[in-house]
């Protein structure tokens, strides 16, 4: 589940696994998740994206997120 202290952590090495220390590493799949969501929203903010994608794209976003904040999050960050 991606949350706040997840989020931290990826923005501190600017989404970048590899920056990260080896006894820092967190979930590769989840890090994966979070790099596609956020090409996913960029998608969408500029158009390239369906209603329906786009709908998928935010039940996804709460399936997850630990919460509406951790969602609001991950759509304020840029890629």
């Amino acid at each position: 589940m991606i949350d706040h202290l997840f989020l931290d952590t990826y923005e501190s090495v600017q989404g970048e696994y590899e920056k990260l220390p080896w006894g820092n590493r967190v979930d590769e799949t989840l890090w994966e998740t979070v790099d596609g969501l956020l090409l996913d929203l960029h998608l969408i903010k500029h158009g390239y994206a369906s209603d329906g994608y786009e709908k998928h794209i935010e039940k996804r976003l709460k399936e997850v997120c630990k919460d509406e904040s951790v969602v609001e999050r991950v759509r304020a960050m840029r890629l």
